[in-house]
């Protein structure tokens, strides 16, 4: 290891005000630069500013969590909704957990709220922040393995399988057959509202157009469609898709955002490797599809507010990290790829990134080595100093200076 590493390591933990908590985090940046070392990843690491938990398995929820989704409030705070499961009278519930917090950097000290509850699996959470509240969206399926919260002992299975079985006969038939489904959260409710079926499957938040017009981009039966309602979400109506990618290939996870020109961009995954297009008519037609030079699977687009677009990415290699590419105009300037996550436990999942006064926020499900259930983690960043170099030539370059 260089020095440069463990000057790294060195300032990292001089950061931490819980080093206990925190040493999950130290294992995963020393073994982290181990195998940059030994794997050769060409990668360099963007400025990590902070890290910590959003949700610590071990500490908060007992079953483990994930399919994290935050959304920035216009005040700087923060919502973040993810899925978690526990035991609720015998039986095991998956449940949408929310928490807000006025500073990011606390969220895991802020209380958590159940705002609703299912024996349906839960996973593609999406939080949009809207003037009516959170927009929330998330998909629920059969679990095809009953997750039992490791605290309980194998002996309580069948009791508990027992107790599920009861509780799904209650459901209806539509929801038996799962699906994705979307409601507002207000910020002064404790519930959620306006609770609807989403016409296809949603995994990134939706696009604001104006106060009453959404755009949602998502996945029906492998084609990447756009949906715009313009009576506030209550209804949607398909209004044009992505042409298909060339030899048959299906679209998995879909992100889309508005960026500074008005154009639409729209970036989606398809058998580990990502595809860009565009529209300039607000979704109703679409560009064909290119591929960026980048594996990846579960994008997701964050604009900041000077126009610079952070895409967040797990890349599926032996590794499993998560990285990120800043573009500076959201279209053609692409910078180098960065890498923001490497799991000790070859396990992460599912960024999602916000721009929180000029900084991003990402958040992703994360399980570390040595523990069997996952937790949430929260990593606040700024571009590599090479990529702020390039942004600023080019912002220079543009005001003629």
């Amino acid at each position: 290891m260089n020095k440069k590493a463990i000057k790294s390591i060195i300032a990292f933990i001089k950061m931490l005000k819980a080093p206990a908590q925190m040493i999950p985090y130290i294992v995963s940046l020393v073994i982290t630069f181990i195998r940059r070392q030994t794997d050769g990843d060409k990668a360099a690491l963007i400025s990590i500013e902070q890290q910590g938990f959003v949700c610590r398995k071990s500490l908060a929820i007992a079953g483990g969590c994930g399919s994290p989704a935050v959304a920035a409030r216009a005040d700087g705070s923060v919502d973040i909704v993810f899925a978690c499961s526990r035991t609720v009278n015998g039986a095991v519930i998956y449940s949408l957990c929310h928490c807000h917090s006025s500073n990011p950097l606390m969220i895991s000290s802020e209380d958590r709220r159940f705002i609703y509850d299912s024996p349906m699996q839960i996973g593609n959470v999406t939080a949009t922040s809207t003037p009516y509240g959170v927009l929330i969206s998330w998909r629920t399926k059969l679990a095809s393995k009953l997750h039992v919260p490791s605290r309980n002992e194998s002996a309580v299975t069948n009791s508990l399988k027992a107790k599920n079985a009861e509780l799904f006969a209650t459901l209806s038939d539509e929801e038996k057959e799962g699906g994705t489904y979307y409601a507002f959260l207000p910020s002064e409710d404790n519930g959620l509202v306006n609770f609807k079926k989403a016409p296809c499957e949603l995994t990134q938040g939706a696009v604001m157009l104006s106060d009453n017009e959404f755009l949602w981009m998502g996945n029906l039966n492998g084609t990447a469609v756009a949906y715009k309602s313009t009576d506030k979400c209550n209804t949607f109506t398909k209004i044009g898709s992505v042409p298909a990618i060339p030899g048959g290939r299906l679209v998995s996870q879909v992100s889309c955002a508005k960026i500074k020109n008005g154009r639409l961009i729209c970036i989606f995954s398809s058998m580990g490797e990502l595809f860009i297009s565009y529209s300039d008519d607000m979704g109703m037609r679409w560009s064909l599809p290119h591929m960026l030079n980048v594996k990846g699977v579960s994008p997701n687009i964050c604009m900041r507010a000077d126009g610079i677009m952070a895409l967040s990415y797990v890349q599926p290699d032996k590794k499993v990290s998560i990285r990120t590419m800043l573009s500076i105009d959201g279209q053609y300037n692409w910078l180098e790829e960065r890498a923001l996550v490497i799991s000790t436990a070859d396990n992460c999942r599912r960024p999602y990134t916000v721009d929180l006064g000029g900084k991003f926020y990402t958040v992703s499900r994360q399980r570390f080595a040595g523990e069997k259930e996952s937790s949430i983690v929260f990593t606040q960043w700024k571009p590599h100093p090479d990529d702020e170099k390039a942004i600023n030539e080019k912002t220079e370059k543009k005001n003629g200076k």
